[in-house]
């Protein structure tokens, strides 16, 4: 029997819904994670510190160049297919399915040509032999498969958080079982670089063909033309919202991506390879995090379509505190075992990892109070806010933190500077948010007073 406080919570439709979701990407993130442990485990036992570090910054390589040149398109589509769906209005809802399709294959384009033209001046920043090289320029050729934001979006808009929660134990077990068999056939790093680019491959390839399939069942691809004009018009400043919300969504993740990069130029490749398992062992939180957003960006959106701005104001506190309060819980459990973790999981060299470790939770309980925030001020249709706050504490505060305590400090520098910045993202958030809603709610009652 649920006690009373948490079923009168319950009791409100939207929360409802939101826990809804999140309980079905929760249950699929407890397979990734324990998939992602058992990989873990595998690799740093068969590869040790310094070689799982070079494997860390090819793939960190790959994923920093895709989060620079793709758009993260799938909030457009909610933002605005809400609004066409309020409407009915298959049609403007087809132009804005055709806008971030485009998007995102220019995107993929610029990215896979980057990725491969760069790659030796990484390489030699990072004095790597040319053969290593040559493996970061072919892992890069998974960029293909990222065009995957109009269909995650899609997904997103008509609930399908089921088919989201199937697609997020794609990578990592796809990833475990063929790490498994490299190991058995002991193969050397190139191995273990196959079966991280084979697992990417399936991850989008899933989506793409799930998406496009929901958008089929719902009716959107029959009738849809190849004619590439006016694809904006009947969205008011979509093109604003789309460079807004990139470069905002954009900003934190270059954040955890370009941290090992540094830490491998100004430090060793062993200092990669424990800044990684800090990183990796903080992701439930910040999985967490990112199951909130996804959850109430859907629902907050569709308040906001419908001017409800008590129930989008109550819906925003209830979830701030919920989440909060779990990433509290957390951090005191890894205090009390993150060192057994690391000495079991890895192996001794990596219980040196420990001190990073309490860093980056701390840094991702941060994170869990600003998971309800972000997507209010997207809802509410003020990226640019978000982009703001971003730029400040990742531009102004975390890169050069970054920069000046990893040539001092190494990873506990970077963990150290991940901390300052995402505590920044918190505060500002938290005040911007409030005088948003504060704002809104005035209007409502200016409006009501009127009727």
């Amino acid at each position: 029997m649920l006690p009373k406080i948490i079923r009168q919570q319950l009791a409100n439709s939207g929360l409802r819904r939101i826990f809804k979701n999140i309980s079905w990407l929760l249950g699929a993130r407890i397979v990734t994670g324990a998939s992602g442990l058992l990989y873990l485990s595998i690799v740093t036992h068969r590869l040790g510190a310094q070689q799982y570090g070079i494997l860390v910054l090819i793939q960190t390589y790959v994923l920093l160049i895709t989060t620079l040149t793709t758009f993260q398109s799938w909030q457009a589509v909610i933002r605005y297919g809400a609004i066409c769906l309020e409407k009915q209005d298959k049609a403007a809802l087809q132009q804005l399915i055709k806008f971030t399709t485009l998007l995102d294959v220019l995107g993929v384009f610029l990215g896979l040509a980057l990725a491969i033209l760069i790659a030796p001046l990484m390489g030699n920043l990072l004095g790597w032999a040319p053969n290593l090289i040559t493996q970061l320029q072919w892992c890069s050729l998974s960029i293909i498969f990222t065009v995957v934001a109009t269909p995650t979006g899609l997904l997103r808009l008509y609930d399908r958080f089921d088919l989201l929660a199937v697609h997020l134990t794609v990578l990592p077990v796809v990833q475990l079982l063929g790490t498994v068999v490299i190991a058995l056939l002991h193969l050397p790093l190139w191995g273990y670089l196959l079966a991280w680019f084979i697992a990417n491959v399936a991850e989008g390839a899933f989506l793409i063909g799930f998406g496009w399939h929901e958008a089929g069942k719902r009716g959107l691809i029959s009738g849809m033309t190849g004619s590439l004009t006016n694809l904006t018009q009947a969205h008011p400043g979509l093109w604003k919202f789309c460079l807004m919300s990139n470069f905002d969504s954009s900003l934190p993740m270059v954040m955890r991506q370009v941290s090992p990069l540094l830490i491998g130029i100004f430090g060793t490749a062993t200092g990669v390879g424990h800044y990684r398992i800090a990183y990796e062992l903080s992701t439930p939180l910040k999985d967490i995090a990112l199951l909130f957003t996804q959850s109430i960006y859907p629902e907050l959106a569709q308040l906001n379509s419908q001017q409800r701005w008590r129930t989008f104001t109550a819906l925003v506190l209830k979830t701030s505190k919920i989440s909060l309060g779990v990433g509290l819980i957390t951090y005191l459990v890894v205090i009390f075992t993150g060192k057994i973790v690391l000495f079991y999981g890895f192996g001794t060299e990596f219980v040196a990892a420990y001190s990073v470790l309490l860093l980056l939770v701390g840094a991702e309980v941060f994170t869990m109070g600003s998971c309800s925030l972000e997507p209010a001020l997207y809802a509410l249709g003020r990226p640019s806010l978000c982009l703001r706050v971003n730029a400040i504490a990742i531009i102004g505060i975390y890169i050069p933190s970054l920069i000046i305590l990893t040539q001092h400090f190494g990873s506990l520098g970077a963990g150290i500077a991940t901390l300052l910045s995402t505590a920044t993202i918190f505060i500002l958030n938290s005040v911007l948010t409030w005088q948003q809603l504060a704002r809104y709610s005035k209007i409502a009652t200016v409006k009501n007073s009127n009727n």
